[in-house]
């Protein structure tokens, strides 16, 4: 489709850190130029009412949770989340349907009308895609849009909605060169989204996080709920195709069950449940339809069983926090005779800590890269891990190859790092185009 390619060709002529590496920025991050464009065009993001979702990890299943609670509700609900693992296209959704190529080649050529000629030096690619979304979910006249903040939060493109409802989900160090060096400092980003007299919710924090959040609440008028504080939650039974578990917060919802496997998916429903009690409308938002939307939410790449004899497994992991949940929870819900790690990841992340936590719990390592500039060279993560054998492969397809024929029937493949490396992963093995 001629339309769709000129759309990317548009759209990729304008800088995208996500693929550069944000340690490159040539640009201090301001929202200002977006909602100048914004109220130019009528302020379409006021034509809907808003969630919106910031933190480390777990963003985008909560985005994801709270965007079918309230499908499930009967609302026509747009969802605009990053990076995608396959498809752009999968960052722009509407009752979780992507958007089509059509209507993202329509909704671009929209955008050209609010930037002027120097736009490309004023914007970026996030800030771009975060106006077509914008712009999309007004035109089809959604109810609510959920948005996942980028990287941070204060001086996100996204912050440009006004959200009758904040999630800061757990909060961990990423992005130190660009949001600061402590927890606290990165915090300060995060808590930026939250808008005078509204509601937030917190997953369950450091301390020093939760007192940055609790003091910008208390700055801005707005009321807050903590995660494992004002709403409890305990899993009754964790496997491998998803989890039981109980929520209690403003009602109690027994037996829950969500598809995403993960103990720490529990902790992110109970973020999204906690949000959506908040949401007064004329729909109800009874124990039922939040169950239901909580079992049908879906995110591919969040602990994804791609394959199995030989396993193969992908979820994301960036930083010692991602890392380390994820080795717990490979280890608590799979059996396997041995570990065989395919891990990429990108220059501007903590290598030497995520190779700390991941290493020692594999039998194996396979170090690779995905596409792009700001992947980490394999010869740079190598230097990080010390006293084992490391096979080391010039690309995904050669990674994955390489895996596959190390693996023997009870063996697990975890194949993690950058959304990247796991999005050209999965690519692969549904595909079937992986040499083996």
């Amino acid at each position: 489709m001629k339309e769709y390619e000129n759309a990317l060709r548009y759209l990729n002529s304008f800088t995208n850190y996500e693929k550069i590496g944000f340690t490159d920025m040539k640009k201090e991050f301001d929202p200002g130029g977006l909602r100048k464009v914004l109220k130019d065009s009528g302020d379409p993001q006021e034509s809907y009412r808003s969630i919106h979702v910031a933190g480390t990890k777990g963003k985008g299943s909560i985005c994801t949770f709270v965007s079918s609670i309230l499908e499930e509700a009967g609302y026509s609900v747009g969802l605009f989340t990053s990076p995608h693992l396959t498809d752009i296209t999968e960052r722009i959704k509407i009752n979780d349907k992507n958007i089509s190529r059509e209507h993202f080649a329509q909704v671009l050529k929209e955008t050209e009308k609010y930037l002027t000629p120097e736009a490309k030096s004023e914007f970026t690619y996030f800030e771009v895609l975060t106006l077509a979304a914008i712009l999309y979910f007004s035109l089809r006249k959604v109810d609510f849009a959920v948005f996942e903040a980028g990287m941070g939060g204060r001086l996100d493109a996204t912050n440009v909605i006004d959200a009758e409802v904040s999630i800061i989900s757990p909060i961990s160090y990423d992005h130190i060169q660009v949001l600061g060096g402590s927890l606290e400092e990165i915090a300060g980003e995060k808590a930026g989204i939250i808008k005078s007299g509204t509601y937030c919710v917190s997953s369950p924090q450091d301390e020093s996080v939760l007192r940055v959040v609790s003091d910008k609440c208390r700055e801005k008028g707005a009321s807050l709920s903590i995660v494992g504080r004002d709403i409890t939650y305990d899993v009754v039974d964790p496997g491998i195709e998803g989890s039981e578990f109980n929520i209690h917060a403003e009602q109690n919802y027994e037996g829950c069950y969500t598809k995403m496997p993960g103990i720490f998916q529990a902790a992110n429903a109970a973020a999204a449940v906690g949000a959506c009690e908040r949401i007064k409308d004329e729909k109800t938002l009874s124990r039922d339809v939040i169950k239901r939307g909580l079992e049908k939410a879906f995110i591919p790449g969040r602990l994804e069983v791609l394959a199995r004899n030989p396993m193969v497994v992908i979820d994301g992991a960036q930083n010692v926090a991602s890392a380390e949940n994820l080795k717990y929870s490979v280890e608590q819900l799979f059996k396997y005779d041995r570990l065989i790690l395919l891990l990429g990841l990108s220059g501007d992340k903590d290598i030497r800590g995520v190779c700390e936590s991941l290493v020692p719990a594999s039998d194996e390592v396979v170090l690779t890269r995905a596409s792009g500039r700001r992947a980490a060279d394999p010869l740079l993560v190598r230097g990080y891990i010390r006293n084992r054998r490391v096979k080391i492969t010039s690309d995904i397809k050669e990674g994955l190859g390489a895996a596959l024929h190390m693996a023997k029937p009870g063996d697990l493949i975890l194949a993690t790092g950058s959304f990247y490396v796991i999005g050209e992963v999965r690519e692969f093995v549904l595909k079937g185009m992986t040499d083996q």
